[in-house]
């Protein structure tokens, strides 16, 4: 046996992991396992972290493991180890062995996904200059946001907190079916969130950028915005609620949408019923005006690859058609048991677990006009810019309070909003959507323009 040195250097050689995870499944197979899997990540990743407008802290962390998924007839074992030496995995490999083996069957389990023919070619996943980032350059990067935060406050008093947060990594998987595939990944994030004072009020806000090419970030722009929106949203005040249209820009349609009706089309919440949308496969779920994609081979996007989870080829597939719902998203192991092609769709985020399912690029096709046309059209309503708030899963019920909004009136801002909420269930949310506008925002794997509801229940006060 021998070992393997995680050094810096070793961090994106995309030959070492690759050569674990194939050795690591034959090995599984000498033991026992009738299919094996081996999912191997070697990563470094590096923050910085900002309180009270001064640099706090500083972290620089380096991960590696490894994780195997063993099949005995139907029954599966999974074991994991945090490094990836040679005896580790070894020994990992015998326990995911053994608890296969000690298993109840699961009579759903047909098999590993395989896969033979030629993966899609995505671009700008890895930019060399993230790992090499030094600390005192990043260091350079978080003062930037700093300084532009607090140059934006005028005679406010401003506490700011602001992070960079920069990961690059190597992965490979492999399987006993000739599934063999290794990729390096890199991105970086800078956010930056001012709390303003003004006498006994006190507001904030945040923004953020994310990206896998260094120079796409702009720390002017995160600092400077954050702190304008933390102004703009001095003074606060309820409305008389009712029924409103309400518009979501972006950061909100992310949450509410993205992560409310991307999580409701993984195929396997829809096959256990714990969707909303359980039985909706090829019906009108949504307002025509809708269309939604989710395309893994977008080049850059903080979502994409050229395979999954399990190492079977990603693609682009077409979820909702003009509101018509034309797929959910499926592993290996709900296509196989829908008996339905593979969309590509395995989400592995780290060696310690199984795969499961997540959208990659969920992309809601943009419409027209700029947030600020779609302000003007509206009469009497509410802008709910951000929301910490997502539906129930299983019942698609929504009450989201508006952390950051503006009541309009005569297609004008006309003050901020505070303890306001609104409540929809997703279903009739899909259906209310009228409008789309194309101030589509693209750092997050959630890539959507601002949305117009049509009469939703606003409560305030």
């Amino acid at each position: 046996m021998y070992e393997y040195d995680l050094s810096l250097l070793e961090v994106c050689r995309l030959n070492i992991v690759l050569d674990i995870a194939e050795k690591a499944v034959s090995k599984a197979l000498e033991s026992g396992a009738h299919q094996a899997e081996v999912f191997v990540s070697s990563t470094k990743s590096f923050s910085i972290d900002v309180e009270n407008n001064s640099i706090k802290t500083a972290e620089d962390i380096r991960d590696a493991g490894v994780g195997i998924r063993s099949v005995v007839g139907k029954k599966i074992g999974f074991a994991f180890v945090t490094t990836i030496q040679e005896s580790d995995y070894l020994e990992a490999i015998t326990k995911s062995v053994k608890i296969a083996k000690a298993s109840i069957p699961d009579p759903d389990f047909v098999s590993l996904p395989s896969y033979e023919g030629r993966y899609p070619d995505v671009q700008g996943l890895f930019d060399p200059e993230i790992p090499r980032l030094q600390p005192e350059d990043a260091a350079e990067l978080i003062i930037r946001t700093v300084d532009a935060s607090l140059q934006e406050v005028g005679q406010y008093e401003v506490s700011v907190e602001a992070r960079l947060a920069a990961s690059a990594g190597t992965f490979a998987i492999a399987n006993s079916l000739g599934i063999s595939r290794t990729i390096s990944l890199a991105s970086v994030m800078i956010s930056s969130s001012s709390l303003i004072r003004n006498d006994d009020a006190r507001t904030s806000s945040f923004e953020y950028q994310s990206t896998r090419n260094l120079r796409d970030l702009d720390p002017e722009w995160v600092g400077s915005t954050a702190s304008k929106k933390a102004v703009r949203n001095l003074g606060g005040k309820t409305i008389e609620g009712g029924t409103l249209p309400v518009i979501l820009a972006p950061l909100a349609a992310r949450i509410i949408l993205g992560g409310g009706f991307a999580g409701a089309v993984d195929a396997e919440e829809v096959q256990y019923g714990r969707s909303y949308i359980s039985d909706c496969l090829g019906h009108q779920i949504a307002s025509e005006s809708l269309s939604i994609i989710d395309d893994a081979l977008l080049k850059g996007g903080l979502g994409s690859g050229p395979y999954d989870g399990e190492g079977f080829p990603t693609q682009r597939t077409l979820v909702l058609d003009r509101g018509v719902l034309k797929s959910l998203l499926h592993n290996s192991y709900t296509a196989f048991k829908d008996d339905v092609p593979n969309t590509g769709s395995a989400s592995r985020p780290s060696y310690a677990g199984i795969p499961s399912i997540s959208s990659s690029n969920f992309i809601i096709q943009p419409g027209s006009g700029s947030l600020d046309d779609l302000i003007s059209e509206v009469d009497k309503g509410v802008l709910c810019i951000n929301t910490g708030d997502s539906p129930n899963m299983t019942t698609g019920d929504l009450s989201a309070t508006i952390t950051e909004g503006f009541y309009i009136e005569r297609g004008e801002l006309v003050h901020p909003l505070k303890n306001t909420l609104f409540g929809i269930n997703m279903r009739e949310l899909l259906m209310k959507v009228s409008r789309v506008g194309n101030d589509v925002r693209k750092d997050s794997s959630i890539i959507t323009p601002s949305l117009v509801l049509d009469e939703v229940k606003v409560t305030s006060g």
